[in-house]
């Protein structure tokens, strides 16, 4: 059975590209000044146990998606931050520090509309 966890909460961003902007562009450009200044950020140091980008994969001969038999997503990438709080996570994601660094990553890849977060406590089914 599986147990929710309260040692660790977590928040996601679901991210669509902009028209044009391939996920290549997203690996090579913006996620990797994204991650080395987000790794730098002393809030970052002391708040967050997990900070971890995630791009879609494009190199498959076909989605998982497709083979599961679903609708294809529009989403592009992915972080998730994981903390002991979601008071942590919060303070890190609302600092001008890091709305700052979002802002500049982001501004080249999507939009507001496309660019969406989400609290949620961890239920863990699986962990070796």
């Amino acid at each position: 059975m599986a147990s929710l966890r309260t040692d660790r909460v977590r928040a996601i961003a679901l991210i669509k590209n902009k028209s044009g902007v391939s996920n290549e562009e997203t690996i090579k450009g913006a996620a990797a000044r994204l991650i080395e200044r987000v790794k730098a950020m002393p809030l970052v140091q002391k708040n967050i146990l997990k900070y971890e980008l995630t791009v879609k994969v494009d190199r498959l001969p076909t989605t998982l998606a497709h083979d599961l038999g679903l609708k294809e997503t529009e989403f592009t990438s992915m972080i998730l931050i994981e903390a002991d709080s979601h008071e942590k996570i919060r303070e890190t994601v609302t600092s001008p520090e890091y709305k700052e660094i979002i802002k500049g990553a982001l501004e080249h890849l999507t939009t507001l509309e496309d660019y969406h977060w989400f609290s949620g406590e961890t239920l863990t089914v699986i962990d070796k």
